[in-house]
């Protein structure tokens, strides 16, 4: 009797993220990379890390009251004292990314462009020279167009915002998993003392102050 064939394998889960459901949903994993013009003015208030309802009553179903007390009692803290800056840190490191990109893509565009109108007037020196003064004057354009957008580019650089912002995001997300499992320098503290500690380390990240470069590694 020949063997069962093997069920065929579950789609990857995607990521959680602060787009909405559905966003580029079919597209591609390169495509959904691409920059969009309609990007969202605030962060996703309704985002959270973990999906409580999957937490509760599929991951942890057997475990103790006691036990889903504490850890939703925990998830509730996070919300208010770390999760509210994660939003702001990872929307603002989207926002950066999307902008750099836009930015590269227009570079691009414009370079493409001032080199076909080059081509152009080579072969129009030869068969049309009347179309040189207004291929001249098209890439003129191109070139102000070029320097506009070096210029704004250049005053609030996207790069650096995206890279920052997205370094501030992680960290916050790795305090936040390090408070619920408990993991150091949570599991010698107690109390208010480790709701203050997060506090504490919380607001540094959100200032760029990251705790593994303490002296005191808290």
């Amino acid at each position: 009797m020949s063997a069962a064939p093997n069920a065929p394998a579950a789609p990857p889960k995607q990521p959680a993220t602060q787009e909405k459901k559905g966003f580029r949903e079919g597209w591609s994993a390169w495509a959904k990379q691409l920059p969009r013009l309609d990007f969202p003015e605030t962060p996703n208030l309704g985002y959270k890390l973990i999906d409580e309802n999957q937490l509760f009553n599929v991951v942890l179903k057997d475990a103790s009251p006691q036990a889903k007390q504490k850890l939703k009692d925990d998830m509730d803290f996070l919300d208010g004292e770390l999760l509210r800056l994660f939003r702001d840190r990872d929307f603002e490191a989207s926002l950066n990314q999307n902008r750099y990109r836009l930015f590269q893509i227009g570079f691009m565009l414009l370079a493409a462009i001032a080199t076909l109108l080059g081509s152009l007037q080579g072969l129009a020196l030869n068969q049309t020279p009347d179309a040189v003064p207004l291929l001249a004057l098209m890439e003129t354009i191109v070139a102000l167009l070029t320097t506009y957008l070096a210029t704004i580019s250049g005053r609030e650089p996207a790069l650096p915002e995206w890279l920052s912002n997205r370094r501030r995001a992680e960290y916050l997300r790795r305090e936040y998993f390090r408070y619920l499992m408990n993991l150091p320098p949570y599991e010698t503290v107690d109390g208010y003392e480790r709701k203050l500690m997060l506090s504490t380390r919380a607001a540094n990240i959100n200032r760029g102050i990251y705790p593994d470069q303490q002296g005191d590694g808290t």
